[in-house]
């Protein structure tokens, strides 16, 4: 769901060179649609999917993390 989109958003604060990869993994859990599930087992989906909060909170982050490394 949204942990690695909060993660996400707390190493890009930091200015952390872990965000960069988290970023990568984030966007790659998405699914054919372009959102996020709910849970994920072994970076496959499990269970809900089509999360409008887990995406909502996902997009922002990874907006945040685009906007402030490309300055």
């Amino acid at each position: 769901g949204y942990d690695y989109g909060l993660f996400l958003y707390a190493l890009t604060e930091f200015n952390h060179p872990l965000a960069a990869e988290i970023y990568r993994k984030m966007m790659n859990l998405r699914d054919k649609s372009g959102t996020w599930c709910e849970y994920y087992q072994d970076d496959a989906p499990s269970g809900c999917r089509y999360r409008p909060w887990e995406s909502g909170i996902n997009i922002e982050a990874a907006i945040n993390h685009v906007t402030k490394t490309n300055k």
